[in-house]
């Protein structure tokens, strides 16, 4: 029964093996604490936690409805053509279901479990680092360069941070490079588990509210700041800062289009500085977030190659074409 079990896990997808652990991992933790600590535990906490195993579900749910008949049996007209209409929409979620997975995970934070597991945040351990290499705090010394154009600029670069991946991944996808598009989206997933890793060990709200009652200019902009700013303050998590995935997830995007698209990587690695700057002057992150990046993003570059070259499973994504039936661009090769 054990082998069986390992065998039928070892070929499973990699992003199903990694929600199911995630899930399973936090769970574990979760009870751990709870022995330890007794709390009330809410239908909110309860839901937040299982929501990357629930996406699993829906996914596995989508396979299983929409699979090809491989025993060549006959069905009622109205269930073939249903079939054959939503089994290309079930193989496109397939794909992009790491994408989906890591959102879930994410805001599977939004609960207030994080602080059952470590209610020590760690914003003060950040600032005095910085406060060790700057001989203050960055986001105080960059005060004096504030105005409203920089800030609209600087707002806009932050916000565009939510279509780097989609964008880079969409190129991939509809050029069919397969094995492209694959490493791309479970290095993301991976640099994502990575972070939310490290959210929980170190959870920290950011200058920008630790240090509220010391700032002496507002970052007040013009309409597009006043927007992204509302954005932000209903979409993200509030102890999101070690590391900086604004700032992570770009630059593990610069190793890929270095090994694909070669041209992208100068344009790249200017992004990724000027989103080092950004998150910076907008009191969302400490530099130390931002070093931390800089190591999150190659050790998920690294880790994500080696589970591929080394999963059972990924044969058998290999194996199995993109969703899109159409001729397309010809295959992405590296340069």
């Amino acid at each position: 029964m054990l082998r069986k079990i390992i065998a039928f896990v070892l070929h499973r997808r990699l992003e199903d093996v990694l929600a199911a652990g995630f899930t399973l991992g936090l769970g574990l933790v979760f009870l751990s604490r709870q022995m330890a600590h007794p709390f009330q535990i809410s239908g909110h906490d309860l839901a937040f936690l299982l929501l990357p195993v629930g996406v699993l579900g829906v996914k596995c749910l989508f396979e299983l409805l929409f699979a090809p008949d491989i025993a060549g049996q006959e069905h009622l007209d109205v269930g073939r053509y249903l079939a054959a209409f939503f089994r290309p929409l079930a193989r496109i979620f397939r794909d992009w279901c790491p994408f989906v997975l890591l959102s879930a995970c994410y805001y599977a934070m939004y609960s207030n479990f994080m602080f059952h597991l470590n209610p020590h945040t760690a914003d003060a351990a950040l600032a005095r680092f910085d406060a060790a290499l700057f001989g203050s705090q960055p986001s105080f010394l960059l005060e004096k360069w504030i105005t409203p154009w920089a800030t609209d600029f600087c707002n806009l670069i932050y916000f565009s941070y939510v279509l780097s991946l989609p964008v880079v991944a969409l190129y991939f996808y509809l050029r069919r490079a397969q094995a492209v598009f694959r490493r791309v989206m479970m290095g993301y997933l991976t640099l994502m588990l990575l972070g939310i890793t490290g959210y929980l060990c170190l959870p920290a709200i950011g200058p920008g509210s630790f240090f509220s009652d010391r700032y002496t200019q507002d970052l007040s902009g013009h309409a597009l700041s006043r927007g992204v700013d509302c954005i932000i303050r209903n979409g993200r998590v509030a102890y999101d800062c070690f590391p900086s995935l604004h700032v992570g997830i770009p630059l593990l995007l610069c190793f890929y289009l270095r090994d694909y698209q070669r041209r992208l990587f100068i344009p790249a690695v200017v992004y990724v500085l000027a989103m080092s700057c950004t998150v910076i002057y907008l009191r969302y992150h400490y530099v130390a977030d931002v070093l931390a990046a800089f190591a999150f993003a190659p050790a998920a570059y690294w880790l994500n190659d080696f589970m591929l070259s080394r999963w059972p499973g990924e044969r058998i994504v290999a194996a199995a074409p993109l969703a899109s039936p159409n001729p397309m661009l010809p295959d992405v090769e590296p340069t």
